[in-house]
């Protein structure tokens, strides 16, 4: 069969349609037929996806309920970022001279997020030394996080440094705070300038270094983008509209050159705006494919939940209103506290009640249920995982924006590594020594735990040693109780051990060694604690990287100083990166998260309940005064001012798609949450809380 005709067979296809109608399933069918029926090699087919998170459905297809899939080269399902490193690295010698690096003949070293970070923040340090972030009330690590964040942008979006700072200048407001917002994104220009200087130096790749290579040098180079294109002769492109304008401009020019293409994407989506996706640019891709197609239907929501999904696209534009329809379903899509909830932990126990009753009275499987909010903070996650151990209710959360040193887990870890190595000349904080122990030894409750830490490590102790429990005085043994004892006295002795030994530890192998060999064992805190054993496992492999990093650049030093950088690096509040294994979907238990978390891992539940739906936070963006998801667009405008309209227009479009997403993730029922109060004690009446009395009075 000649390629024509196979083109003539195989068009290009695109195909729309909201969350739930079945898209990944047709095309999970076509990858299928391609291996099965029409016996393409693995290696020709591409699988496309905005997130490695996303993959899950086609690993399950070829792997694990793989049956019926001939033997041979594997399919490449990756996402674009992925296959733009790959092919950087595999490129390199072609493209290093021309990229700019100082020795073109050094093997490139691929920055980490938190790699990253750690080669910035002496650039950061120096300028807030000088004052030039005064005028911006953000900590060290969310300014080095947006520093890094506008490079992104930059270079996915096809716009220099000085483009997008420009731009950023557009979002200024006007007022006595724009000066010193000013010299803020001058000094963040300066420092992205300098980064850009030293990586090229160094021959570091951070991720916008390695769009911009192969974007402006693989990308041009007749060689190897002739090779590149070549590589993959069919695509499968799942929720298109959550990539970047880079992967749709790839796509673009991939397309021509393939044999078949399916193109996916959600109606109603783009949840990655703030990590630089370009929804707008799907149409693009539409407008390339042979045949396009738009699927209605959806076969997650009941009839009820439906209706409720019409109601609330009708509430932000009168055209799209439906016909007031009689609100017969049983049981209701919608429920609210019987009555007013006037204060947070009332409402958060309401939550847990309802769960309660769902699980053990109900027979709702706990995976089926989802907790959101806009915001999970610790006091939340801990309420409500306190509420729910009394009724044996296992609860999961994932919160990925949170910097490493914010979970306990991993501050626990992090301290036990501070006390086992006192040559750092880093004695941990005393409030954070109470936080290790109580969360190490099973049982020991904060009052304990705090007694017990001031009697082995005192407030005002400048070094890093920890007393033995048998040294304590007899009334504090009695109060701690012998066994709590016990089980300090084993995990002293192992930090006691592991100093005494002469061999240096990597700090990832130190990390798992004090998992493996104490915190996961029976009496241990973290023996039970599946969030704790996530977070050690994400810890481990995060400087594991950092090592390899470190080890493969030219900056190489002693394993000694890797191990405390790598300490001192999460300890200044800095944010992980996306770990695969902690975006798989939770076994047998509640999920909590923030809602857009949620809507990322692409996933349906039967119940979702959402909490504090009177904050603002569901409709606001966070406060980020160093960068901005929307003047950084393409799309935008390049001279046209950010104005107070197009902050309410964008707010609004944002909870639309928000609302109608959760609500196409959702089986059977949504449960309302609010409090008169808010955590902080504040007084709440924001838009979502009116968009939910609005469908209340329509469905009653």
């Amino acid at each position: 069969m000649n390629r024509a005709t196979t083109e003539q067979r195989r068009p290009k296809h695109f195909l729309s349609g909201p969350f739930g109608a079945g898209k990944t399933t047709a095309a999970v069918a076509h990858l299928r037929q391609l291996l099965q029926q029409e016996r393409v090699r693995g290696d020709d087919i591409l699988v496309l996806l905005p997130q490695r998170s996303l993959s899950a459905p086609y690993h399950a297809a070829l792997y694990t309920g793989g049956a019926g899939v001939p033997p041979g080269p594997a399919v490449r399902v990756t996402t674009f970022a992925s296959l733009a490193q790959q092919a950087v690295e595999l490129y390199w010698p072609l493209l290093a001279h021309s990229a700019g690096f100082a020795d073109s003949t050094h093997e490139p070293t691929f920055l980490t997020l938190e790699t990253s970070q750690y080669q910035m923040a002496p650039l950061v340090d120096a300028a807030i030394a000088q004052g030039a972030f005064e005028g911006v009330k953000v900590e060290k690590a969310r300014i080095i996080s947006q520093i890094l964040d506008n490079l992104n942008k930059a270079a996915l979006h096809n716009l220099s440094i000085d483009q997008a700072y420009d731009r950023l200048t557009l979002a200024v407001p006007s007022g006595d705070q724009r000066p010193a917002r000013l010299n803020a994104l001058d000094a963040a220009r300066q420092i992205s300038h300098a980064f850009r200087q030293h990586c090229l130096q160094q021959t570091l790749l951070d991720f916008s270094l390695q769009i911009l290579v192969f974007n402006e040098q693989l990308l041009t180079h007749p060689w190897s983008r002739t090779h590149l294109l070549r590589t993959h002769r069919h695509l499968i492109y799942d929720n298109a509209e959550e990539d970047t304008y880079s992967a749709h401009r790839l796509v673009s020019l991939w397309l021509p050159q393939l044999e078949s293409a399916w193109i996916l994407a959600d109606t109603d989506a783009g949840y990655r705006t703030f990590l630089g996706a370009d929804t707008a640019g799907v149409e693009t891709l539409r407008l390339l494919c042979d045949s396009t197609e738009e699927w209605k239907a959806t076969y997650v929501m009941s009839p009820a939940m439906a209706r409720i999904e019409q109601q609330i696209d009708g509430i932000f534009d009168s055209r799209r209103r439906p016909p007031v329809s009689p609100a017969d379903s049983h049981p209701q899509p919608l429920v609210v506290p019987a009555q007013g909830l006037r204060f947070y932990p009332q409402m958060v126990q309401w939550a847990a009640t309802q769960i309660d009753r769902l699980v053990n009275q109900e027979g709702v499987a706990a995976e089926e249920i989802a907790v959101l909010a806009p915001i999970v903070s610790d006091a939340l996650r801990f309420s409500l995982q306190s509420a729910l151990e009394r009724w044996n209710v296992p609860l999961s959360t994932h919160r990925p924006s949170r910097a490493l040193q914010d979970e306990p887990a991993a501050r626990t870890l992090l301290t036990l590594a501070q006390l086992a190595h006192p040559l750092w000349g880093m004695p941990p904080n005393p409030a954070d020594v109470t936080l290790a122990l109580a969360s190490t030894i099973a049982g020991l409750d904060p009052v304990r735990a705090s007694l017990l830490s001031t009697h082995v490590y005192p407030p005002r102790r400048t070094d890093n040693e920890l007393a033995d429990f048998a040294a304590l005085p007899e009334t504090v043994r009695q109060r701690v109780t012998y066994t709590l004892g016990e089980q300090y006295t084993q995990l002293h002795r192992w930090v006691y051990a592991y100093r005494a030994s002469s061999e240096i530890t990597p700090i990832d192998q130190f990390f798992a060694r004090l998992f493996g060999e104490v915190l996961s064992q029976p009496g241990f805190g973290f023996h039970t604690d599946r969030t704790a054993a996530g977070v050690a496992s994400q810890l481990v492999e995060s400087a594991r990287k950092f090592r390899w990093t470190q080890e493969n650049s030219q900056q190489a030093g002693a394993a000694q100083t890797f191990n405390r950088d790598y300490v001192g690096l999460a300890q200044s509040g800095a944010l992980g990166a996306l770990y695969l294994p902690s975006w798989k979907p939770p076994a047998a238990a509640v999920f909590l998260a923030p809602a857009y978390t949620f809507l990322l891992r692409n996933r349906a539940v039967d119940v979702q309940i959402w909490l504090d739906i009177g904050a603002t936070s569901w409709w606001e963006r966070l406060y980020q005064p160093l960068t901005h998801p929307y003047v950084l667009s393409p799309r935008w405008p390049a001279e046209k001012p950010w104005a107070e309209r197009d902050e309410y227009t964008s707010r609004q479009e944002s909870l639309r798609r928000l609302l109608l997403g959760l609500l196409r993730r959702t089986r059977r029922q949504v449960y309302l949450a609010t409090s008169d109060f808010s955590e902080s004690g504040f007084e709440q009446q924001g838009p979502l809380l009116t968009i939910a009395n609005q469908l209340l009075a329509a469905n009653r």
